[in-house]
């Protein structure tokens, strides 16, 4: 039977809402088991968050995978012994608390490494475990804000716009799995866990290494250009007969293709407008009304066909009816499965883009009901039969 590539790996997962329950949810797909500890009565934020359906978040759902679900009062005096007692037994704790919360429970790095030396201990913030920010509340749209994305995103001469996805929380998680398996690595090397400290602000700038560049080497700030590439041309989004479509020709020598075999304007390559990629970008509005005149006699499909026989990188603009549709996405590279949601029924969710060959990521579990594993979980690591549950659940402890 395969198993999967963490399959040997144990998880206390305090995170809640996006970035920590999204890494958390990967490193389940890759195998790792994944043990939820969720706030006795209520459970985690994103159990309350949009679209329900009979009761159950479907937002929650997407992102929480195969985990299992426990109950732990860790203000509880027994509840943090019984965590304690749990840590000794796993190889990573991760949470996304704001900073000083874990230590204010007297279970920061320190105490968590006294217990058990290869612990790694992760932590997902807004602004990082130290500095003058550190104690801000962040959400999503603020470290898009603050990180520098929003600047160069949105319409020429425009306000700043959010990129649509929550990308600084999802970055973060997934900054937060590399980090999780190096550590991993590391352990292998020196015996010994250590602490992984992400920040959604750093994680969000770590999206722009060219455009942080051009500011340093020229001292210019990247302007909002909206939907084209500044620096090049045609590098960006064109109108077609019914839509748009995307077209990059990433070099003067697609450039020149596109020319000869798609536009069938091979003048247009020794025109000092165009000849080169710096000199076609001061002129884009030039080349943006010759390339929709050639591409008003087609549809943004019939364009792409054309542009890729050229041997040109070009594309639609999929939303998510279109992906729910494409046979490569769909289909060979399997990125929407089915899962069978307790609650909810059956429900589409995005699988995981790590193509392993051997140990390949799987759903195993649906995201799980709050507690729904107190009985097991703690019978497996801490030895509690029923009656020992009930006595806990009736002091408020799970």
């Amino acid at each position: 039977m395969m198993h999967g590539a963490l399959s040997d790996i144990k998880i206390l997962d305090l995170t809640r809402v996006l970035s920590g329950p999204f890494a958390t949810m990967w490193l389940g797909d890759l195998g790792a088991e994944v043990i939820k500890i969720e706030t006795p009565v209520k459970g985690d934020d994103a159990r309350f968050t949009p679209i329900h359906v009979n009761g159950n978040s479907t937002f929650f759902a997407a992102i929480n995978r195969n985990k299992r679900s426990i109950t732990l009062n860790l203000k509880a005096p027994e509840g943090k012994e019984m965590f304690l007692e749990m840590v000794k037994q796993a190889d990573v704790v991760i949470s996304n608390y704001r900073p000083g919360v874990m230590e204010r429970l007297g279970l920061g790095y320190d105490v968590l490494s006294a217990v058990n030396e290869k612990i790694i201990y992760a932590t997902i913030s807004g602004f990082g475990q130290k500095g003058k920010y550190a104690m801000r509340p962040a959400y999503d749209i603020v470290a898009q804000g603050m990180g520098g994305i929003m600047s160069t995103t949105g319409v020429e001469n425009g306000d700043p716009i959010r990129v649509g996805a929550s990308i600084s929380d999802i970055t973060a998680g997934m900054n937060t799995v590399i980090g999780i398996l190096a550590a991993l690595h590391a352990r292998t090397l020196t015996g010994r866990g250590q602490s992984i400290d992400v920040a959604m602000v750093d994680s969000t700038l770590a999206l722009m290494p060219s455009e942080n560049m051009r500011y340093f080497i020229s001292g210019g700030l990247v302007p909002r250009t909206g939907h084209r590439y500044i620096g090049n041309a045609p590098y960006g989004v064109f109108k077609a007969k019914d839509r748009f479509f995307i077209i990059a020709c990433g070099s003067d020598k697609l450039f020149y293709q596109f020319c000869d075999k798609v536009l069938n304007q091979p003048e247009l390559k020794d025109d000092e407008r165009f000849k080169i990629m710096t000199k076609r970008s001061d002129n884009y509005y030039l080349v943006k009304d010759i390339v929709e005149k050639w591409a008003s006699q087609y549809t943004a499909d019939e364009a792409v066909e054309i542009i890729l026989a050229a041997g040109v990188p070009a594309g639609p603009i999929f939303d998510m009816n279109d992906i729910s549709k494409d046979e490569h996405i769909v289909g060979e590279r399997e990125m929407l499965v089915k899962m069978d949601q307790p609650g909810i029924g059956e429900i589409t969710v995005t699988n995981n883009p790590v193509k392993l060959s051997d140990t390949k990521a799987a759903i195993r579990r649906p995201a799980p009901l709050l507690g729904q594993h107190n009985l097991e979980v703690y019978g497996e690591l801490l030895g509690y039969d029923e009656q020992k549950l009930e006595e806990l659940a009736a002091q408020g402890i799970i």
